[in-house]
């Protein structure tokens, strides 16, 4: 994330106006308890009985100020930013962990399966597969007003907030996270296909490839195994070079 150049951009444009007159940080409410991530004994409020004004500070006690003001800010910053975030990485670790069961080899040998039962429990799995896809998605989507919101919550002053809020959400690699939504949703599709395969061919199968004597019945077989394995690939291949 480029929070580091916001907070500096922020501070030198707020600060050649005043502080008093545009402050970085919005007041807080009399007799409220410290903030999230404030650091101890640095106090953005404090009265000008307190501190120089900005014509009479020396410049050793502008950069002090500046320095406790930036320190607070990214602190709040970060509170705000795991607020969020961190629902979003808890989601794709769900994600991840259902696509691994998919991804194994048994998903695709009908030999795996001793009742149709079993069928109709993977058919549940995959469901839910879908549900954490959908849910993954949402969290994307809702990203940026979350975080405007936990910004706001954390007593940045509004313009502040938005502007870094635009900066970390254009920081997210969204042409990849839309693509890995599309190809998430097309790997469940084809796992649907290979479970309703299975079950409408329930027991014709041999107990090693080639699984299916008619041709046809294998050859649609191992298309719709190419079909997953290729998707998966490239699934995987986002997951690698995005970090998620």
């Amino acid at each position: 994330m480029r929070c580091h150049s916001i907070i500096l951009a922020g501070l030198v444009l707020f600060g050649t106006q005043g502080f008093a007159q545009t402050p970085l940080l919005s007041p807080s409410l009399p007799g409220s308890p410290s903030l999230p991530g404030a650091r101890r004994g640095v106090s953005p409020n404090a009265s000008a009985a307190q501190k120089p004004s900005a014509s009479n500070e020396s410049e050793a006690e502008k950069k002090a100020r500046f320095q406790e003001l930036a320190a607070v800010l990214k602190d709040r910053i970060a509170e705000a930013t795991d607020s969020v975030m961190s629902k979003i990485i808890d989601q794709e670790k769900d994600l991840r962990m259902r696509l691994g069961y998919f991804e194994k080899p048994e998903r695709f040998d009908p030999n795996s399966f001793g009742t149709k039962e079993e069928i109709q429990n993977w058919q549940k799995l995959v469901d839910q597969f879908q549900e954490s896809r959908d849910q993954t998605a949402k969290l994307y989507g809702d990203a940026s007003e979350s975080l405007e919101t936990a910004l706001l919550n954390e007593k940045i002053a509004p313009a502040l907030a938005t502007a870094i809020r635009k900066d970390i959400i254009s920081s997210f690699p969204w042409d990849d996270i839309v693509k890995k939504d599309d190809l998430l949703t097309t790997y469940v599709g084809y796992h649907r296909q290979l479970l309703t395969f299975f079950d409408q061919n329930w027991k014709t199968w041999k107990p090693a490839k080639p699984f299916f004597a008619d041709q046809k019945t294998e050859a649609d077989y191992d298309k719709l195994c190419q079909q997953i394995t290729s998707t998966g690939k490239e699934i995987d291949t986002i997951y690698k070079r995005d970090n998620f």
